[in-house]
């Protein structure tokens, strides 16, 4: 009992002296309840005695003989004479008196008395319905205090929560959980309300999950773009692709090959998402051929090899300066639970796996928003585009070696600005919708019938020869020729690539693997010769060179590895010498307005024109295998 009243005591004196000032008059009241107690003070004046114990407890400021004596000595005159007459009015010192002998229970029964009043207090205020919802608020923001420091999107995507709220558990202790919680577990955390586990399937439903880093949801299906909704996609590779927020990025796209549970699809028309990757240390005893990386990126069934190519690609593309071209990208371990979504058995199913995050990218895919044609709209905004842009994505499509670079995977916001994603196609050959001679660019510019017919159904014998287009795509106009001066970049290369380029020309192929953790040794090798003919001549030549080591399209066969006759660029509406498909409104309008970019700077320059000459005649798949280019030790070339 008497602990108990000496810890109510301590508590009570913190806050008698915070409130002294506000409550003198009560504080002494406590204080000198007891005849034996004193009550400490800083004005030597102000002691709490017996003697003055009911003055005291009556909230009472009568004077004692000694105050009475101070207050004379502080109206004494200055000068000798005052001081004659102060200590002539000094007060003869106290004369120390005997110990008065106390009753041994005296003071445990006072502080007893402090400790019931105070609890009595805190149990009035308890009851009351106001103060039990303040208590109820305090309980929520404890719980929820480091949200603080969480990014905006963070604390907007995340639901408040009691920790006696009912269904309320953990990552940890539930199977599925209707709505994933950014904060952590409270240390000791036990709800008595927490959901039990289904009698019948043995699973632990949660409607909110404590102890989640990401909050994941479904890709919507189509989003706003200059006041218009514009379709999304979601690729074709059948990997989860799902928006997330996290406390410390916010807003994220989150990538899986495999690793989820409960059969997720990203449409119903993909295949299910594998449970265990090939590439798990327990799928490398079994099958060690299968858990090999592969060339390619971005391979179904496989993480850490996806996640060794994109982070190789991202270190790259940092250290060329390239960054602003396409997102960010790192692997993290994902603590959460998959959307839900109708007729998804995996809906609510708990995620516990490595996955790859990118940065968002604001804007729309530029097929989407061309499909329409090319607007007044869409060609404001393609007039927008900055040409550094324009060119630091070829440049990372070229020295990268992108070879699935099409229009889903070139994203452009409202005010112009361009990135590319999806670079799991790196490494390879070049064919980027950015770079003409490629099967992507020709795709755009002749119709995908002209270049790859035996690719629809009944093969080549019923759809070949295929007819060229005469009308090309909107996306002929990122052409990066339409924007850099003269139509020819040289050495002219986005601020910071050239150094790169010099520091990997000076490596080895090992050694470049091991710097940037590649998952394929071949990586490297693509790497160095891409920056080698760089070096040797700049940004066509290596363009040239690499497509000197494709082989040319035959209008028949569809693939990444084939190189096409470059025509001169196309880079604007109702032009003479091509057509791009476009509204009538947008033809009307005058030349200067309907180009990609205005002014004579634009236009071809000596560079541009010797090198590409004229139109290649013919359709691709008839009389023209090799474009005007003859087969030469090494490659193809121009005669």
């Amino acid at each position: 009992m008497i602990s108990t009243a000496t810890t109510a005591w301590t508590k009570h004196a913190r806050s008698a002296r915070s409130a002294r000032s506000a409550g003198r008059g009560a504080t002494r009241a406590i204080l000198c309840a007891g005849p034996t107690l004193r009550r400490a003070s800083k004005n030597p004046t102000d002691r709490c005695d017996v003697r003055h114990a009911a003055c005291l407890a009556a909230g009472s400021s009568t004077s004692t003989p000694r105050r009475a004596a101070a207050r004379r000595l502080a109206r004494a005159p200055r000068g000798a004479r005052g001081e004659a007459r102060r200590r002539k009015m000094s007060p003869a010192p106290r004369t120390p008196r005997a110990p008065r002998r106390r009753h041994p229970g005296a003071a445990a029964l006072a502080l007893l008395a402090v400790a019931i009043a105070t609890r009595a207090r805190s149990a009035s205020a308890l009851a009351s319905p106001a103060n039990a919802a303040a208590d109820a608020r305090h309980r929520v923001r404890r719980a929820s205090s480091p949200r603080r420091e969480w990014h905006p999107a963070a604390v907007a995507a995340s639901a408040e929560w009691r920790e006696d709220e009912v269904g309320l558990g953990t990552h940890e202790t539930c199977d599925t959980c209707a709505r994933c919680l950014l904060d952590p577990a409270p240390p000791s955390f036990r709800n008595p309300n927490a959901p039990r586990a289904d009698p019948k399937t043995g699973l632990v439903h949660c409607e909110k999950c404590l102890g989640c880093n990401v909050i994941l949801s479904r890709m919507n299906a189509t989003t706003r773009m200059k006041g218009e909704d514009v379709k999304i996609f979601t690729g074709a590779s059948g990997a989860a692709v799902m928006r997330g927020v996290t406390a410390t990025r916010g807003d994220v796209f989150v990538k899986a090959w495999c690793g989820l549970v409960g059969g997720y699809r990203q449409t119903p028309l993909n295949d299910p998402i594998p449970e265990e990757c090939h590439d798990a240390p327990g799928e490398m005893e079994k099958d060690a051929e299968m858990a090999k990386c592969k060339r390619k990126g971005g391979v179904f069934g496989y993480g850490e090899c996806n996640f060794k190519f994109l982070n190789a690609l991202d270190a790259l593309a940092a250290d060329a300066n390239l960054s602003a071209a396409t997102p960010r990208s790192w692997t993290d371990e994902i603590r959460s639970f998959l959307p839900t979504a109708p007729d998804d058995p995996s809906s609510w199913s708990k995620v516990a796996t490595r996955a790859q995050l990118y940065e968002v990218v604001d804007g729309v895919s530029v097929e989407a928003f061309y499909a329409p044609g090319m607007t007044r709209k869409a060609l404001e905004v393609t007039r927008s585009v900055p040409r550094e842009d324009v060119l630091r994505c070829a440049t990372f499509d070229l020295l990268f070696s992108e070879q699935d670079r099409h229009g889903q995977n070139v994203f452009v916001s409202e005010t112009g600005r361009l990135r590319v994603l999806d670079n799991e196609g790196a490494f390879g050959s070049v064919n980027s919708m950015f770079l003409p001679g490629g099967q992507k660019f020709e795709v755009y510019r002749i119709g995908y019938a002209a270049v790859c017919c035996g690719n629809y159904p009944g093969g080549a014998e019923k759809n070949c020869p295929g007819k060229i287009d005469p009308i090309s795509a909107p996306e002929v106009l990122m052409d990066y020729r339409c924007h850099v001066p003269g139509g020819f970049v040289g050495t002219a290369f986005p601020p910071g690539v050239e150094p790169f380029l010099r520091r990997i020309d000076a490596m080895t192929e090992d050694e470049v693997f091991e710097r940037y953790g590649m998952s394929h040794r071949e990586h490297a090798g693509t790497l160095k010769r891409r920056v080698a003919d760089a070096v040797d001549g700049g940004f066509e030549r290596a363009l040239m060179a690499a497509y000197a080591r494709q082989e040319p399209g035959d209008g028949i066969r569809y693939g990444n590895d084939f190189s096409y006759g470059i025509n001169p660029a196309c880079c604007g509406v109702g032009l003479e010498h091509c057509a791009v498909r476009a509204p009538e409104e947008t033809a009307r309008l005058p030349r200067e307005e309907r180009v990609a970019r205005a002014g004579e700077e634009y236009e071809p320059g000596p560079l541009a024109t010797r090198l590409w000459r004229g139109p290649v005649r013919g359709a691709l798949h008839v009389k023209n295998a090799t474009h005007g280019r003859k087969l030469l030790r090494g490659g193809y070339a121009y005669v």
